[in-house]
């Protein structure tokens, strides 16, 4: 008879991970400590905005293939356990170990027999080393009899379109030492391999053909941070490029869709905007440069990266000054709060950011955002840098400068007629350039977007 599988932590990945593999028929309990967010989803509902997850959620509970607790202890049972708990950036850049090492010790006080330990979550270089010391250690101060083995895989899911990416997958990375606990994982993805998916996929995506890398466990530890690292190098190349437009008069999405016609470069991540944000790009290139420096390399790239990253982040201030004369005791309307379109998902957030910026210059802040309609305690920013309205309508009244700073759908369907009449000033900032430039200058405003001439033709 098939155990379950327990998947520890269900947040952005791990709520994913669970309800995905609940859906592909696998018998899944699912532990998080989070009582409220543990409620929520012991009643049904799914605490996360995560395109798809509710629906993978409600066929699994319609097959009884999951169930929810709050400690390692309940998981009962099992010959797999997932870790997917956070892993944030500590003082020093490095990634806070404590919540991975914490369940790992748990696991160990509880299992028994043959037991595979699965990292999901993105961890330094030598963490599995320590989860399987963790977990063994805990097994013998239980007086568990068994063996561990510990399969490095890395998640690759877009906030988002994470249930997409998980189910279609473009790759999917297994690093361990122990052959037979790499098969074992191998066979938990099969249905995504083959596409043999059941019925109610939610993402309404074409069959994929996804490539296994086998590999060993550092390897799979680094092609992760190598990953997002690259990408985070793609997104600032492309802003930098737009600065250099707007000193020489060029176009940067002109020149953006050239260089992406390059299949050695491809389209993906050239969008110039604010800067990137999220819980990954930044957290991965800290551990990754930290990891890279205590081994004697300074790793210049990857420090240019977060240094360009926080330059753009500081358009809307600049450009305030330049139109305002200065930004004290202005009213600015910021367009969005999460750090990207289909999520509510608002840690390392640009808006925030630029939210927090703008306070500390006198100017009083506004934001509206479809998902986000207010910011909890944990939001990483000053409670009183921003109010959060309910409608775009009140985030723009008597603003001197609106500034876009998450593509979200909707706001290229805004009436800029209504805005005009709703404004204070006329300025534009379009952070993404995701805005129809002569729609906008049509109502009678002022239109700027990043590394675009002025006017454009």
């Amino acid at each position: 008879m098939k155990k379950p599988i327990a998947v520890i932590g269900t947040g952005y990945v791990g709520g994913v991970v669970a309800g995905a593999l609940a859906y592909l028929g696998h018998d899944v309990v699912a532990v998080e400590r989070d009582l409220e967010k543990l409620a929520s989803f012991q009643a049904g509902a799914v605490p996360v905005h995560e395109a798809g997850l509710a629906e993978l959620m409600e066929i699994a509970r319609a097959d009884n293939r999951i169930r929810f607790v709050a400690e390692v202890k309940e998981v009962g049972d099992i010959d797999i356990a997932f870790l997917c708990v956070g892993t944030p950036s500590d003082r020093n850049g490095d990634a806070d170990l404590t919540a991975i090492r914490r369940a790992a010790a748990d696991l160990g006080a509880v299992v028994s027999g043959r037991t595979i330990v699965v990292t999901k979550s993105t961890v330094p270089i030598g963490t599995n080393v320590r989860v399987q010391v963790d977990v063994e250690k805990a097994m013998r101060a239980a007086g568990n009899e068994g063996s561990v083995a510990v399969v490095s895989n890395p998640e690759f899911l877009r906030t988002g379109s994470a249930v997409g990416d998980f189910l279609h997958p473009d790759r999917i990375v297994l690093g361990s030492d122990d052959s037979e606990a790499l098969e074992a994982i191998f066979e938990v993805y099969k249905p995504i391999l083959d596409q043999e998916l059941p019925p109610g996929d939610p993402t309404g995506l074409p069959d994929s053909s996804a490539t296994v890398v086998r590999t060993d466990v550092t390897s799979a530890e680094l092609i992760k941070y190598a990953s997002n690292s690259f990408l985070a190098m793609k997104i600032s190349f492309i802003n930098e490029m737009a600065q250099i437009c707007e000193l020489v008069g060029a176009d940067v999405e002109t020149i953006s869709a050239a260089l992406g016609l390059d299949q050695r470069i491809s389209p993906h991540f050239l969008r110039p905007g604010l800067g990137w944000g999220g819980s990954c790009f930044g957290k991965d290139l800290a551990s990754l440069t930290l990891t890279a420096r205590e081994l004697g390399y300074s790793a210049p790239l990857l420090e240019a990266t977060r240094t360009v990253n926080d330059l753009q982040r500081g358009e809307v201030s600049r450009r305030l000054r330049r139109h305002l004369g200065g930004a004290q005791g202005a009213k600015v309307a910021l367009l969005g709060l999460s750090f990207k379109p289909g999520t509510d998902d608002v840690r390392d957030a640009p808006a925030l950011h630029i939210a927090e910026t703008l306070y500390e210059d006198g100017v009083e802040v506004f934001a509206y955002d479809p998902v986000v309609k207010h910011l909890s305690e944990h939001a990483e920013i000053e409670r009183d840098a921003v109010t959060v309205a309910a409608t775009l309508e009140a985030a723009v009244s008597g603003a001197d400068a609106v500034a876009l700073v998450t593509e979200w759908s909707e706001f290229r369907s805004i009436d800029w007629n209504s805005v005009k009449d709703l404004m204070r000033g006329d300025l534009i900032i379009d952070g993404r350039n995701a805005l129809d430039p002569q729609e906008v200058r049509a109502a009678g405003l002022t239109y700027e977007g990043i590394g675009r001439p002025y006017p454009i033709q």
